[in-house]
């Protein structure tokens, strides 16, 4: 009895961590082009847009094949990128394309609305993209449909328009691709950095490059230690068993689904949880939701103790910066802890920035908002795991040291009750990074560009 609740124990903590045909560039749209009726006056380029279908007023429920995405750009009414992501029911990604390795045990998505855009498809693109406001006077020749998306800034009211055009035929698309999955290699390739991926343990990257940098990433970890009826347990990340399960590669963004489970002893594995991956030009994405099956508070007699921590151990970044959100005093990368260093104030950080040569890598993390961008309430509280000691071993690693290490501490997971709970790991890459450029990156989330339809 003790020992199948400690697995079922176990199995809760677990869940917690892991959770077109025709191209053309200008508009080949016959008849009086639009007229321009606002100028574009959204200054914002950085940011990422992702809409549900359900918005739309005129394209609803037409085939996804048949969409392309328009803006009026210096005078020219011409094709976006974008991508159109199912999504089924249960509010998952619909993905369709399959690893080489995986086409004998699984199978792609299916959706159930016969390719069609539906309530909860989502729409993505690119802020930069969108342009001028324009009036169209009826339809254009084989247009079905067009709906006018509102961009605004609401910090200053900024505004810029996109038109979602759904054709009988052959829709117009835009060559542009800002990001891309390259198989075999197991790479996302985009402007601002390169990751790759150890087909061993494809949840974490083990080639991250900036800007063409080397390798900066030495090792992600993942550390857990609890005590169950008074027993230390604990695992690292060498317990993880992972695999790609399935991905989309669009011009947009690329989604990964990893499917990984821990494994405690040579019988005892976990069932296996799925985490997708998002990765766009400059931002990465993994938003994970942790379906807990039962209440660890429930448990709180047997399970006294449970904290994760989850870190980036890095390489070759000497005489880089650092700073945490919580401390405006930046760090020196030298493998040396300084008295600076030493008493960083660390409670509560949400984020930390790493500035080198080319420009600078922000991660963010998010635990008090659902992915609709509502509130959450979650015992969780993190706050700065942070080393620059090339001394300091942390096995397992491949370099000895940590130089640096630096991430979070989460604890209070032996609070967790049964149901849902989300988390955002964001990371963002800022090319020729200036002091104070962080700002524009965290309103991405903080104040997110609103988005209507006329």
């Amino acid at each position: 009895m003790l020992r199948s609740a400690i697995k079922l124990v176990l199995c809760g903590i677990a869940m917690v961590i892991f959770p077109l045909v025709l191209s053309a560039e200008e508009s080949v749209l016959t008849g009086p082009g639009p007229t321009v009726i606002e100028k574009k006056s959204l200054s914002r380029i950085d940011d990422y847009v992702v809409m549900r279908g359900e918005k739309l007023k005129h394209g609803l429920n037409n085939d996804i094949a048949k969409f392309s995405l328009f803006a009026n750009i210096e005078g020219k009414f011409q094709p976006v990128p974008f991508q159109i992501d199912e999504m089924n029911p249960d509010g998952e990604w619909v993905l369709t394309q399959v690893p080489p390795e995986a086409k004998k045990s699984v199978k792609p998505d299916r959706d159930d609305d016969d390719g069609n855009l539906d309530g909860n498809d989502e729409l993505a693109f690119m802020v930069r993209d969108a342009g001028d406001r324009v009036s169209f006077n009826g339809l254009p020749a084989g247009v079905m449909s067009i709906d006018e998306i509102t961009l605004r800034d609401p910090a200053d009211n900024g505004k810029a328009w996109v038109y979602l055009l759904s054709f009988r035929e052959n829709p117009p698309l835009s060559k542009k691709d800002y990001v891309e999955y390259k198989l075999p290699e197991n790479q996302v390739v985009a402007k601002n950095y390169v990751l790759g991926f150890d087909p061993r343990m494809s949840i974490a990257p083990s080639l991250v490059s900036m800007f063409g940098s080397a390798n900066i990433i030495d090792r992600m970890k993942v550390r857990l230690s609890t005590k169950i009826m008074g027993i230390p347990f604990g695992f690292d990340e060498s317990n993880l068993v992972s695999e790609l399960s399935l991905y989309k590669d669009g011009p947009i963004r690329v989604v990964r689904r990893v499917r990984s489970s821990i494994q405690f002893t040579r019988i005892f594995r976990t069932p296996s949880a799925a985490v997708e991956n998002v990765y766009y030009d400059n931002t990465m994405v993994i938003p994970i939701r942790v379906k807990m099956p039962i209440s660890l508070k429930s448990f709180s007699s047997i399970v006294s103790y449970a904290r994760v921590r989850g870190a980036v151990d890095l390489q070759n970044i000497k005489g880089w910066k650092i700073r945490l959100d919580t401390d405006p005093r930046w760090m020196s990368v030298d493998g040396k802890m300084d008295e600076v260093e030493k008493n960083i104030k660390g409670e509560g950080m949400s984020w930390f920035l790493i500035s080198g040569p080319e420009g600078a890598f922000m991660f963010r993390l998010v635990l008090n908002r659902k992915p609709d961008g509502s509130f959450q309430k979650s015992p969780i509280q993190a706050h700065q795991y942070y080393v620059d000691d090339d001394t300091s071993l942390d096995p397992p690693e491949f370099v000895p040291g940590q130089s640096p290490q630096v991430g979070w501490l989460m604890e209070n997971l032996a609070d967790l009750e049964k149901g849902t709970l989300y988390l955002f790991p964001i990371m963002f890459m800022i090319r020729d990074y200036k002091e104070g450029m962080e700002k524009n990156y965290l309103k991405i989330l903080d104040q997110p560009v609103e988005v209507t339809v006329n």
